[in-house]
């Protein structure tokens, strides 16, 4: 082997490293082209198996931790392999081509494998599930070894092609930074391809044979090349082994760290921005696509623009004399600057995009297009040292390999809980710069120099944005993503934050509304994006949940919450006669972490109650491990559209559901179809209807849709079963609370059972683990999801459909009966009310005079049971009741037909001078439903404020018709 002493003077900068004539120039462009096909395959393999290990092994912080790791360390050790062997007996293209194929068959085989191999494991899994140390270490072990080949083949392709003999009249750093900037620009389109086509139209399996086709696309394009341009290659295929250990060189090992350190801060970065950029933009499939197709743009652009002016190195190199010290400082000069420059970029992409401009990740751009810029430098300055192509290339890779296997753990479980996003941001940027000393020579620091007055340049600038960031800054963020739940849109205060965590995973606030200084309910936001809250329209699905299911099986023992939120449904749950346990899954600590902080007139923390366990896990992997069977499942997860939460809506997912339920065992599930699209709603129907024959669908009167399922035919409930959970005075006074006031308004919930799922989505795909892209991220028809939820509001087919239904007929308690007709036309009202608008007081005359019902005049009139019950507890304290209090203390005494004392709020609130046009007509009607008919008429005679419209010749002639009220002329 040629050693550095014996080399000409021209050559001295990197081993081979002839002037480039351009018939040298057409191999460049050709394995480029081969490594252009194979970062397509190899970004589609990578994006499939992760997500699918992701099913098969959990997707928790930690197991996803696991699961990158396990894929990194197979790169990894492809370019530790490439370190440290030569090829021997085999062209390298041809070894190349192997190892491509080996990548197709092994990474179509995982995709097809993986659902059938989570599948066997299961046992597995429960046999180590009261060791979870063990069960992370053992999921770790078996995702590495299913990995282990394919990611060990593609860790050595690079590497590979560096060596083939028709590159050595390509000088290295020019080779190197056109291939490499080649490949990653085809991970790129394989990020847009996949995410944004293939996917959508193919399913994952179709689009692993569409990677695997790429893949075999470069196999075959490399055997071509070989062919027609191998005269002068050394050996053709041989039956032995084509790779033998060799080390001879020592580690250059300034430069070996600072590839670690680059790839490990770019992918620290890539991870802060994403959550940074959570701040302003929904979190979805879709946008972290593009969030990589950006980073990897720029490390792609960056490499080929560091191939194109390879032969500046060259010439700076020839004007230092060819001296090794001299090449050495043209190297680490230029990479000093480089790493200097993104050390500011990193500042910059912070400091000049506040507010919505931070959707345009230019920051994140610049950043990456240095870093592609800095790795093929780096390696051509290891090449220098280590000489042989394929080990430089390797060792520069395992490097960089590394670091950025770290950066993404570094940057999720350190950094952003430790210090934030804004700090870590910092963070990345000083590291850069003492990476940009570390890979510099003394001589790079000569002011007498140009290279040492760009750098001097570049540390003042730097020191500069240091000492003006604004370190404040990431409360401007944060309120970005709380202030549309903070203010109303004439710029009054609603609600406020009252505890705020940057988190493994996602950043969380909670916020509180206050009424009159109490507290009235909570939100909790993940990142841009309420999560859960507990104002009173939310508390009454989210108690249906457990409620629903409670009635129809008390004697229910053993329950299992996926998903905790603001713990609604868990406080709920509680509350059934015979709750011995309830399992609590959630994917995040830091949910847990807040229940503390949430206080209020019908809430006590779930989690203190005996009965209750906490798992931090993927409620997913939860039901695949967990040997316990259940009699009540039920699910809140996020919507279905957030990034992470379609594979909790998936035909796969409610068989699993299922298969941990006790025999008549029942589930119930969320179903927002006022996010979706209707065909979306349809094909998650249709998949729970898949995994649950005997499926059911009930709503209140909004568009959050509760799917229930039972496992098994299900079996006639006692009467009294139902009715305990009125006469008990827990649940009761919370049923009463969200306006299920009557055990005949539960009946009044359904909306549908499975036949006529079957009916609406005959023509309909159900949402399945193979095509989750059924889900899309186009915007929903708010029309289009109001007239299908209408559609099944309207009283008469409803009441049809639950008389004709055989699930009803089968387990309800009394034979159903056309009574039910009133209650289904109390929903419809409610739900017209809310969203194309109503005549209010038509709607109370409706709701006060013929039904008993408290919670539709509440609501009416703007209140509800828990602002009431604040407003009564302050007006209880004081002589006479505030201002800010009337409304609801009227709105509690028509609730609870005392009009006479309606009507004396009313005319204090008259003499006090605070009294609307509305008020003034609710007032002339409650005169008259309470018998004083001459107070009606002189309260509305001679008012100029009444003007004659539809409304107003509406209620003179009800009041007229109803009660003998003479109009005014």
């Amino acid at each position: 082997m040629m050693n550095r002493s014996q080399l000409a003077p021209e050559s001295l900068v990197s081993s081979g490293a002839q002037i480039p004539s351009p018939r040298g120039k057409m191999p460049v462009t050709i394995f480029s082209a081969i490594l252009f096909l194979s970062g397509i395959g190899a970004l589609l393999f990578e994006t499939l198996w992760l997500r699918l290990s992701g099913l098969a092994f959990g997707n928790s912080v930690w197991a996803a931790a696991l699961i990158l790791s396990s894929f990194m360390a197979g790169l990894a050790l492809g370019n530790a392999i490439a370190a440290s062997s030569r090829i021997r007996r085999w062209r390298p293209l041809r070894l190349y081509a192997v190892l491509e194929v080996l990548v197709a068959l092994l990474g179509c085989t995982i995709i097809f494998g993986l659902p059938v191999l989570g599948e066997l494991l299961r046992p597995v899994w429960q046999i180590f599930w009261n060791y979870q140390p063990a069960l992370l270490g053992l999921r770790f072990v078996v995702s590495f070894l299913i990995l282990l080949i394919p990611t060990t083949a593609m860790g050595l392709t690079l590497p590979v092609l560096m060596e083939d003999p028709m590159l050595r009249q390509t000088h290295f750093g020019r080779a190197i930074g056109f291939l490499y900037g080649s490949n990653t620009l085809g991970a790129m389109a394989g990020a847009v391809l996949g995410e944004g086509y293939l996917i959508a139209t193919l399913g994952l399996r179709g689009t692993s044979l569409v990677a695997g086709l790429a893949v075999c696309l470069a196999a075959i394009a490399a055997l071509l090349v070989a062919r027609i341009g191998g005269a002068g290659s050394e050996s053709n295929l041989e039956p032995t082994f084509p790779l033998r250990l060799h080390v001879r060189y020592r580690l250059p090992w300034r430069l070996l760290l600072a590839s670690f350190g680059t790839g490990c801060v770019l992918l620290c970065l890539e991870v802060i921005w994403f959550r940074f950029l959570r701040l302003y933009v929904v979190s979805s499939a879709t946008a972290f696509a593009v969030m990589l197709a950006i980073v990897l743009a720029g490390i792609g652009l960056g490499a080929l623009l560091a191939g194109a002016i390879e032969s500046f190195y060259r010439r700076r190199a020839r004007d230092t004399r060819a001296s090794p010290s001299g090449a050495t400082a043209v190297r680490g000069g230029s990479l000093s600057v480089l790493l200097l420059l993104a050390a500011i970029a990193t500042l910059l992409s912070y400091l000049f995009f506040p507010g919505e401009i931070v959707k345009t990740p230019a920051g994140a751009f610049s950043v990456a297009f240095l870093s592609g810029i800095v790795f093929p430098s780096i390696a051509s300055s290891v090449q220098a040292t280590v000489e042989d192509r394929m080990n430089s290339t390797g060792v520069t890779t395992l490097f960089n390999t590394t670091g950025a296997a770290i950066g993404p753990l570094f940057a999720s479980f350190v950094l952003l809980p430790c210090v934030g996003y804004q700090w870590s941001l910092v963070f990345c940027a000083v590291i850069y710069a003492l990476l940009s000393v570390l890979v510099s020579e003394r001589s790079n620091w000569s002011i007498r120099r140009p290279t040492g007055l760009i750098i001097a340049a570049l540390c003042a600038t730097a020191i500069l944005l240091l000492a003006i960031f604004p370190y404040s800054r990431a409360e401007s963020h944060f309120a970005h993503a709380s202030r549309p739940y903070e203010i109303d849109e004439h710029g009054n205060v609603l609600a406020h934050v009252v505890k705020r965590i940057e988190g493994t995973s996602d950043t969380y606030q909670l916020l509180r509304r206050d009424f009159l200084g109490e507290p009235y309910y909570y939100r909790l936001l993940t990142n841009a994006f309420s999560m859960s809250a507990t104002n009173p329209r939310s508390q009454r699905y989210m108690r249906l949940f457990a409620y629903l299911p409670l009635a129809l099986r008390s004697e229910a023992k053993d329950v299992l919450l996926i998903c905790y939120g603001c713990g609604v449904t868990a406080d709920a749950l509680l509350h059934g006669p015979n709750i011995k346990r309830l399992d609590i899954v959630d994917i995040s600590k830091e949910v847990f972490h807040l229940a503390d902080f949430y206080s209020g007139i019908n809430y006590s923390n779930p989690l203190r109650d005996s009965r209750t366990a906490v798992f931090i896990q993927d409620g997913r992997f939860f039901l695949q491990t967990s040997p316990r069977q259940y009699d009540i499942i039920s699910g809140e997860p996020p919507p279905p559209r957030v990034a992470g939460s379609v594979n909790l809506y998936t035909e796969e997912f409610f068989s699993l559901m299922k298969s941990r339920l006790k025999e008549d065992g029942i589930a119930t599930f969320w179903l927002p179809i006022n996010q979706l699209k209707v065909n979306e709603a349809k094909a998650i129907l249709r998949a729970f209807h898949d995994a649950f024959p005997n499926a059911s669908v009930w709503a209140n009167a909004d568009q959050e849709w509760i799917m229930m399922g039972i496992n098994g035919p299900g079996h006639k409930v006692k009467d009294e079963g139902i009715r305990q959970l009125w006469s008990n005075a827990d649940s009761g006074a919370d049923l009463r609370r969200i306006g299920i006031e009557v055990p005949q308004q539960l009946g009044a919930l359904f909306v549908m059972d499975g036949d006529e799922i079957d009916r609406i989505t005959r023509d309909v795909a159900p949402l399945t683990d193979n095509y989750p892209k059924r889900l899309s991220d186009a915007p929903w028809d708010e029309r289009a999801n109001f007239e299908f939820a209408a559609t099944y509001m309207e009283p008469a087919s409803v009441t049809e459909r639950f008389l004709r239904s055989p699930l009803i007929n089968r387990i309800w308690p009394e034979a159903p009966s056309r009574s039910m007709e009133s209650l289904f036309a109390v929903r419809e009202t409610r739900f017209l009310s809310d969203t194309v608008g109503s005549n209010k007081l038509a709607e109370l005359d409706l709701f006060l005079r013929g039904t008993r019902l408290r919670m539709p005049v509440l609501e009416i009139l703007g209140s509800d049971e828990f602002r009431f019950a604040i407003a009564e507890r302050i007006a209880s304290n004081s002589a006479a009741p505030r201002l800010e209090i009337l409304p609801d203390l009227i709105a509690g005494a028509l609730a609870r037909r005392d009009i006479g004392k309606a009507v004396r709020l009313l005319e204090d609130e008259k003499a006090r001078g605070v009294f609307s046009l509305q008020e003034t007509f609710l007032l002339a009607y409650l005169y008259c439903l309470n018998g004083s008919v001459a107070k009606a008429e002189a309260l509305v005679t001679d008012n100029a404020v009444i003007k004659k419209d539809e409304f107003v010749d509406w209620l003179w002639k009800k009041l007229e018709t109803d009660f003998g009220f003479r109009p005014p002329d």
